[in-house]
């Protein structure tokens, strides 16, 4: 099975004390699989998924999507990268006004994807 995401020896730390959130945490997931990270308060999973997606950059280790190196990656083309991967944060706010699906599409939306483009996306999930 194709690995979507994979992490080599992420370590994140922060601080003058060099206080460690995560610590050579090393994993494959394969396409197609949903996994959760579960963990007591303060033990560094919210961390962990920033770093997915380098809204923290790891302080050493790589962070691979789909293939591409994202840890490697300018900045523009992280942000390129970045359009494809989404995230459903631990205090999300959804639009009251708006059905699930309307929720979900939003994003797609805001990044100019084709109405007739955005449902075919939103029936294959």
């Amino acid at each position: 099975m194709d690995t979507i995401i994979s992490l080599k020896d992420i370590s994140k730390s922060y601080g003058k004390s060099g206080q460690l959130a995560s610590d050579a945490i090393s994993l494959d997931i394969p396409k197609g699989k949903i996994y959760g990270v579960i963990g007591a308060s303060g033990a560094g999973k919210s961390t962990l998924l920033r770093c997915i997606n380098l809204l923290e950059r790891p302080t050493s280790g790589e962070v691979w999507v789909d293939g591409k190196e994202l840890t490697a990656l300018p900045s523009i083309e992280l942000n390129k990268a970045r359009k494809h991967i989404g995230m459903i944060f631990q205090h999300f706010n959804l639009l009251s006004s708006k059905r699930v699906l309307d929720n979900v599409a939003l994003p797609l939306k805001l990044v100019k994807i084709p109405v007739s483009q955005r449902k075919e996306m939103l029936l294959n999930i």
